[in-house]
C-alpha cells in the first residue's frame, strides 16, 4: 500500500490539486489501494499506521520534512519528499548561514532523511535545497510513474525524473535518493 500527505499546511494548493488526483489515477490504473491526507495535517495514528508497515511507500509532499506534525524523534521511535528534506546539516553550522563563515564539524550531518533511514527505511528522497512548487510537483509525478512502471531502482528514476523539470539544473538537481537500491513490485490487491 501507497500512503501519502500532501500540503499538510494548506499552503500548496496547486500542489495538492495537481498531484491528488494523478496519484488517484495512477493508483486506481494498477488496481492498488492508496490512502492518503490533503490539505491538512495528518493525526499520529495516520503516521503510525503508516510507519509501521513490513511493505508500502510513503510520499510527503510539503514544506520540509513533514517535522512540524511528526518529528524526528517520532519516526526514530517508530520506524521509515519536499523542500529541504535532503539536505544533512553540521549542528555546528547555523542553519542561515549568510555570513558564509567556516565552521569546524565536530559532528556527523543530521537531518529527517536520516530518521527514516535510522528508522528502517530502505530508501528516503529528498531535496538538498528550496525548490519551486511547480517543477517539482512534475518531477514527483514523473519519479512515480517511471518506478511504477518501468522496474527500474529508485536512485536511476530519481536521476532519470530530472527530464520533466523546466530548470532540470536547478531544481531537477535536488532531488537525492538515500539508501539502498529499491525496485517496485508490481503487484495488485487480489495477489
Amino acid at each position: 500500500m501507497i500512503s501519502y500527505v500532501l500540503d499538510p499546511e494548506s499552503n500548496l494548493s496547486e500542489t495538492a490539486s495537481t498531484l491528488g488526483p494523478a496519484l488517484t489515477s495512477l493508483a486506481s490504473s494498477r488496481g492498488w489501494e492508496w490512502d492518503g491526507v490533503i490539505g491538512e495535517m495528518p493525526n499520529p495514528d495516520f503516521m503510525t499506521n503508516i510507519l509501521t508497515r513490513d511493505l508500502g511507500m510513503f510520499l510527503y509532499c510539503g514544506h520540509g520534512g513533514g517535522e512540524k506534525f511528526f518529528s524526528r524523534n517520532n519516526v526514530e521511535e517508530i520506524m521509515v519528499s519536499r523542500c529541504s528534506s535532503g539536505k544533512l546539516q553540521s549542528v555546528n553550522c547555523p542553519k542561515d548561514n549568510a555570513s558564509g563563515q567556516v565552521y569546524s564539524i565536530h559532528y556527523e550531518p543530521e537531518g529527517i532523511a536520516l530518521s527514516y533511514l535510522i528508522a528502517g527505511a530502505p530508501c528516503v528522497v529528498g531535496n538538498l535545497w528550496d525548490v519551486t512548487d511547480r517543477d517539482i510537483d512534475r518531477y514527483c509525478l514523473t519519479l512515480m510513474e517511471d518506478f511504477i512502471k518501468e522496474g527500474e531502482s529508485m536512485a536511476k528514476c530519481v536521476a532519470d525524473a530530472r527530464r520533466a523539470c523546466k530548470l532540470r539544473y536547478i531544481v531537477g538537481s535536488a532531488p537525492v535518493c538515500y539508501g539502498v537500491p529499491v525496485k517496485c513490485s508490481l503487484t495488485t490487491n487480489s495477489e
